[in-house]
C-alpha cells in the first residue's frame, strides 16, 4: 500500500467508487442481516452505519470496518487517506442520531466526536482492528476524525 499523499482528482474518483462498492456492501449486508459481504477486503469483519443525509434527508447506509472500544462502535472517517472527508461524515456531524448493525443486531446511537485526547487514547485500539488506518493518517494533511457511539436507551434514532 502506497504512502503518497492522494491528489483532489484521485479523491474525487476514489470517492466514486468507493460509493457504488459501498451501497452495494450496505445492501447485501443489510439484506443478508450480516451473512453476507460481511467482510473488507475478505478479512476485516464490517458494521453498517445508517445516518440521514444532512441535504437529501434520505437515509444512507455505510458500511465501515469495525472498530469496537468497550463494546461501543468507533467510526472512523478515513476515507482511505484522501484529502477529504467522506461524506458521511458531514451528516454524521449534522445529525449525531445514528443506527449501527453489527451482524443482525441494529441499534440507536448517538455519534460523539472524540476530542483529541481521546482520540490519541483510542488510536492504538482503532489501529488492532484495521493497521492500514496508519498508512491513512500519515497519507493525509487532514486530522482522520473519530466518533464514539453512545448507546441511545429508550428512544430510536431518526436513521
Amino acid at each position: 500500500m502506497t504512502k503518497e499523499a492522494f491528489s483532489k482528482e484521485q479523491a474525487k474518483r476514489i470517492k466514486k467508487v468507493l460509493g457504488l462498492v459501498s451501497s452495494l456492501n450496505a445492501f447485501i449486508y443489510r439484506a443478508s442481516n450480516g451473512r453476507l459481504w460481511s467482510k473488507w477486503s475478505g478479512k476485516y469483519p464490517i458494521m453498517v452505519l445508517s445516518t440521514v443525509g444532512r441535504k437529501t434527508k434520505k437515509i444512507r447506509h455505510i458500511p465501515l470496518i469495525k472498530v469496537m472500544d468497550n463494546n461501543q462502535p468507533i467510526l472512523v472517517a478515513s476515507m482511505g487517506g484522501a484529502p477529504i472527508h467522506p461524506s458521511w461524515f458531514f451528516n454524521v456531524r449534522d445529525n449525531p442520531n445514528i443506527e449501527v448493525q453489527i451482524g443482525p443486531d441494529k441499534k440507536n446511537y448517538q455519534a460523539i466526536r472524540a476530542s483529541e485526547k481521546e482520540k490519541e487514547r483510542l488510536w492504538p485500539t482503532i489501529c488492532s482492528f484495521y493497521s492500514d488506518y496508519q498508512v491513512y493518517q500519515q497519507r493525509t494533511q487532514r486530522n482522520i476524525p473519530v466518533f464514539i457511539c453512545k448507546p441511545i436507551e429508550n428512544g430510536t434514532s431518526e436513521a
